[in-house]
């Protein structure tokens, strides 16, 4: 038998081990649950932070009641509590970007108690009012909004912290639509090209070339903001490619100018690059034939040619075929008239040299020959296009010819010679948020669209396609709907026909931006 010490030694452990785990479980029982926060959708589900991302709002910004619900703003969230006891304290929720650095904060937001979602099993459960991302600072300072509002950036992060311990954190991305799942964010490749007045002269932007780049940059910065709405970032991981440049030499040639008449026998005389040319037309030669002829002559030269058909103008029998003329390095091979000679001895095919003045503003298209451009609109931007279909061309100019006019477009329409193109004016810069001309005049290139909305629909204000909105308030022309984000997914996504945006996964960070920017 066991000794009577050892069972009343046995006992006495075993009752010392039991309340042991009493008071542990008791203290495990009382000690409040650990603070959580999760971000809801205006659908009432839980983000996943590993998953999801939060995004910009769209709508014009609202006052906002207690207890009303975020169901008419299909992007705002809402952050829920819990494990705070009954007076929650020193909660900060902050946005930040992609480098980390810091960009808005709201500090002891306002909170109501609310139920808790099913993902938490205990309460008391504390909500924000719906929470707005903002991308610039105009929308996030209007002050019926401001107290629920934050200014973010594409790529960058929501933040919360409780008594300085980060709780959640949020990436910031594109709309979150069935047609966006699976592109959390998407970039463009802008070229833009800030032309000088006269060669060597002032830019059209700025007082020199370091103020016309830094001026270059805030523009597409700022329309890069608004795109951000519908997840696109236009600067791109890279960064944009600017430089200043002179005004093109005359280097092409339009046969058949405006009219596109066919030739009806005669002789073309100019001189290119010190070598005279001197080419017959014969009776019903068509204008592509002419130029065809033109361009094998100047290849015996050793120089390199391009033809670009061009869409017919209302006034024409056929489109003018342009010919550009490069030297053997690439560069523009100036192309003059043969002094007391005419271009083209031609009666009824026509020749005309396009050359670029912008001292008197930049001749632009009207009705009539919208669908080709102006010769000194095809000179300026087939002199200054890079080749790559996938690149929208950004040009700024001093001015355009005729008042009331700062920018334009080319979209990728079938036959056309010039595609994917913008130019704007310093009038279009100076606008500033009145009109937000270049995110304006890129829309009609991602949208594939001509004309605007209210062309032909009810007249919206607020919408960034708006035709005629000129206003620098959070009611102006800066809205993008989820329909319009959706179109451009479609027509200038990475599935389109001529992709323009690429997919840049969050995870991607944006290289650094290069010290310095070329220039011709």
């Amino acid at each position: 038998m066991t000794p009577r010490w050892r069972v009343r030694l046995l006992a006495a452990a075993v009752c010392y081990f039991a309340s042991t785990l009493l008071l542990r479980a008791s203290a495990f029982a009382d000690e409040p649950p650990s603070p959580r926060v999760l971000a809801l959708a205006a659908d009432g589900l839980p983000i996943d932070p590993s998953l999801g991302h939060v995004t910009f709002s769209r709508d014009i910004p609202t006052a906002f009641a207690s207890g009303q619900t975020n169901a008419s703003e299909s992007e705002a969230i809402r952050l829920v509590f819990s494990g705070m006891g009954a007076t929650p304290e020193q909660i900060r929720i902050s946005t930040h970007r992609e480098n980390g650095a810091a960009i808005d904060s709201l500090s002891a937001p306002a909170l109501s108690e609310s139920p808790c979602p099913a993902a938490i099993h205990s309460g008391p459960c504390w909500s924000t009012p719906p929470l707005r991302l903002t991308p610039d600072r105009l929308d996030r300072d209007y002050s019926a909004a401001k107290a629920r509002s934050l200014q973010a950036e594409l790529g960058g992060e929501l933040r919360v912290e409780v008594a300085g311990r980060v709780l959640g954190r949020w990436r910031v991305g594109g709309p979150r639509s069935a047609e966006f799942a699976p592109f959390e964010r998407l970039s463009a490749k802008l070229r833009v090209r800030i032309l000088r007045v006269t060669s060597g002269g002032a830019p059209a932007i700025g007082g020199d070339r370091a103020s016309a780049l830094s001026i270059a940059r805030a523009e597409v910065a700022s329309a890069s903001k608004l795109w951000a709405q519908c997840g696109i970032d236009l600067e791109g991981p890279t960064g944009p490619d600017i430089a200043v440049v002179d005004p093109p030499a005359p280097a092409l040639l339009a046969i058949g100018c405006d009219a596109g008449l066919p030739a009806s026998g005669g002789q073309l005389n100019f001189e290119v690059a010190g070598h005279r040319v001197q080419v017959a037309s014969h009776a019903g030669d068509s204008p592509l034939v002419v130029a065809q002829r033109l361009s094998r002559t100047m290849r015996s030269f050793g120089l390199d040619t391009a033809l670009s058909p061009n869409q017919r103008t209302s006034a024409g029998a056929s489109g003018a075929v342009d010919l550009l003329v490069r030297n053997a390095h690439g560069g523009a091979a100036q192309i003059s008239a043969v002094p007391n000679v005419a271009l083209s001895s031609d009666a009824t095919l026509g020749v005309c040299l396009g050359e670029v003045d912008l001292s008197n503003g930049l001749t632009h298209f009207v009705e009539s020959d919208a669908s080709a451009g102006t010769l000194e609109e095809r000179a300026l931007v087939k002199a200054f296009d890079d080749g790559d279909p996938s690149t929208i061309e950004v040009l700024i100019v001093p001015s355009f010819d005729q008042s009331g006019r700062i920018g334009e477009s080319f979209i990728d329409d079938d036959g056309s010679a010039i595609q994917n193109t913008v130019i704007i004016d310093r009038a279009a810069v100076r606008a500033g948020p009145r009109s937000y001309a270049l995110a304006h005049e890129i829309g009609h290139i991602l949208l594939d669209m001509p004309g605007h909305p209210d062309d032909y629909g009810v007249d919206q204000s607020s919408s960034l396609m708006d035709a005629d909105a000129a206003d620098a308030s959070v009611f102006g022309p800066r809205r993008l709907s989820i329909a319009d984000c959706e179109r451009v997914l479609r027509e200038s996504g990475p599935g389109a026909k001529v992709p323009l945006l690429q997919s840049w996964p969050l995870t991607e960070k944006r290289a650094p931006t290069p010290a310095a920017t070329s220039e011709r």
